[in-house]
């Protein structure tokens, strides 16, 4: 889900002390001048120090090996999901968002920028880190929508295999693909419907605002997550009308802007008829 969708985080300014981990990092730890104290307490703050190098350098290895971040978080993630809806579910979900965010990051390296592999947020979704930023709107457009065609494929893979296997674990997963891909097309805030459509008019962070209202006032579906995301979009509607006349933008050519509008509602289109047809096999399954 840009973010649940990608989000694109700057990297922080370089470091060059002595010490890993920087000194501003609330991971940093400079341990005390050892002293010869003996007895309970003396054990007690060893044993502290030997805990403490454990999470130091375990900490380190995740920041320094990327597979392992993604790894870790991946599971951490599928227990807090397994607790909250059941392993199925969790599976699911995980899948869904790795395929997604995968998406970004290949489209990030095709255009030869760096992008680590995916870290999961439990409760929020999934995140990219990327050390440069594209530096036309259409750039920003691509790797923005190359997240919800990778998750579309995915989804319909899924799908496919229920189809041949009867398997409602894959039926599971591509309704998740389907919604999550759907959501994340709304375009207000960070959410990948906002990228792919800011190059060709801010007015459709309008429109963006407009469905979430209508989501929580006509159905419904009301979400905290959603909401805050609709409230924070609204600053970035803002920003987008300032910037309309930014070559940024305005370097984007017409049919690159038609390209776009067309692929996000060919996009929208299919993962709607498809999560109904999801959800119509739910039903018929659960008479």
């Amino acid at each position: 889900m840009p973010p649940q969708s990608g989000q694109y985080i700057p990297p922080p300014p370089p470091y060059t002390g002595q010490s890993d981990i920087p000194p501003e990092s609330p991971h940093h730890y400079s341990p005390a001048p050892g002293q010869n104290s003996r007895g309970a307490l003396g054990w007690l703050g060893s044993a502290a120090l030997a805990v403490w190098a454990v999470v130091k350098y375990g900490l380190i290895f995740l920041v320094k090996i990327p597979a392992l971040a993604t790894l870790f978080s991946a599971l951490v993630s599928f227990g807090a999901y397994a607790w909250l809806r059941g392993p199925e579910f969790a599976a699911g979900l995980i899948v869904m968002l790795f395929v997604h965010e995968m998406g970004h990051v290949v489209e990030i390296r095709r255009q030869g920028m760096r992008a680590t592999a995916p870290v999961f947020v439990p409760f929020l979704g999934a995140a990219i880190f990327q050390r440069e930023h594209p530096t036309t709107a259409l750039k920003q457009a691509e790797i923005g929508i190359a997240g919800p065609i990778a998750g579309t494929v995915g989804a319909t893979a899924a799908f496919l295999l229920y189809t041949s296997t009867g398997n409602q674990a894959f039926l599971l997963a591509a309704a998740i693909g389907f919604f999550l891909n759907l959501l994340n097309m709304i375009p207000v805030w960070q959410l990948d419907g906002a990228w792919i459509l800011a190059p060709v008019s801010p007015w459709f962070q309008v429109v963006g605002l407009g469905m979430v209202a209508v989501s929580v006032l006509v159905f419904h579906f009301a979400s905290f997550l959603l909401i805050l995301i609709a409230v924070l979009g609204i600053g970035t509607m803002r920003a987008g009308f300032r910037n309309a006349k930014n070559p940024y933008y305005t370097s984007v050519p017409v049919n690159a802007r038609l390209a776009l509008g067309a692929a996000w509602l060919g996009l929208v289109l299919y993962l709607g008829v498809m999560s109904l047809q999801v959800e119509g096999l739910f039903v018929s399954l659960s008479r």
